[in-house]
């Protein structure tokens, strides 16, 4: 099993309560938490100045497809997760958490996707 302790993980998210219900978690099992952010533009921002170990990814953000994050995401190989409410993650993803997700799934995916 892959510790998430120092870790540094990107949290895309539009719904701010859910997002900081996910920072909590993911701070809470000893990651570096980067963001949240609620959209496209923000993260691609981020990710000019940052680099994550692996990211958490809303694939409707606002009403846009994250699909073009998802694909700079794949191009940067950054491992993601999709946390999503819709029931098929996209096929770039390194796995999927059903919303609203058990913090033991959540756990489990990331840290597969870091493997």
């Amino acid at each position: 099993m892959t510790s998430l302790a120092g870790m540094r993980v990107l949290i895309v998210e539009d719904e701010m309560l859910l997002a900081m219900d996910l920072e909590a978690v993911i701070s809470g099992w000893g990651a570096e938490v980067l963001g949240p952010v609620p959209s496209i533009d923000k993260a691609l921002a981020l990710l000019s100045d940052e680099r994550p170990d692996v990211a958490t990814l809303d694939m409707n953000l606002s009403g846009v497809s994250s699909r073009p994050l998802a694909e700079e995401f794949a191009a940067r190989r950054i491992p993601f997760v999709v946390v999503s409410g819709y029931s098929e993650a996209d096929a770039l993803a390194n796995g999927f958490v059903k919303k609203p997700y058990d913090e033991g799934d959540l756990r489990r995916a990331l840290e597969d996707a870091l493997r």
